[in-house]
């Protein structure tokens, strides 16, 4: 019988416990930076849901403006839902003119439309988003505009 040399078995006898170890470090680093990412991934998917989600709330709102509420100066306010509310404030627009063309009238007013939407998010936290636009109305010409 054939007798192995002992130092020939100590060099095929596979990965040291140090080796293992190493291996098993980087595996786990590798798998928390994938959970990381995943999780970034989910909170930015809601966020861009819930901004969503505001837009087209605004959007809606501020197409209400001229046909359900009435272009004139003040502030109108109310409730979308048990967490969301909105305020819209209503303003006379004054466009700078620097021509030397002097006008007694303008054919259209711009009313300077603020919508601000406020909610509490999924952690509890105050959220507004504002949104303004210019709405022109025509003058009432009738009730003494030209005269």
């Amino acid at each position: 019988m054939q007798r192995r040399n002992p130092q020939s078995l100590r060099q095929s006898s596979g990965f040291t416990l140090i080796e293992v170890i190493a291996s098993f470090t980087i595996l786990a680093m590798t798998f928390m930076v994938v959970l990381e990412i995943l999780s970034n991934s989910s909170a930015n998917t809601i966020k861009s849901s819930e901004r969503t989600q505001i837009s087209l709330m605004a959007q809606s709102k501020m197409d209400e403006v001229g046909i359900i509420i009435p272009v004139e100066e003040g502030t109108v306010s109310g409730d979308f839902d048990d967490k969301h509310s909105w305020y819209i404030s209503i303003e006379p627009f004054e466009v700078p003119y620097e021509g030397n063309v002097e006008m007694s009238f303008a054919p259209v007013e711009l009313f300077k439309v603020s919508l601000n939407i406020v909610w509490f998010d999924n952690r509890g936290e105050h959220r507004s988003a504002v949104f303004t636009t210019l709405k022109a109305m025509t003058p009432d010409f009738e009730a003494g505009g030209l005269g």
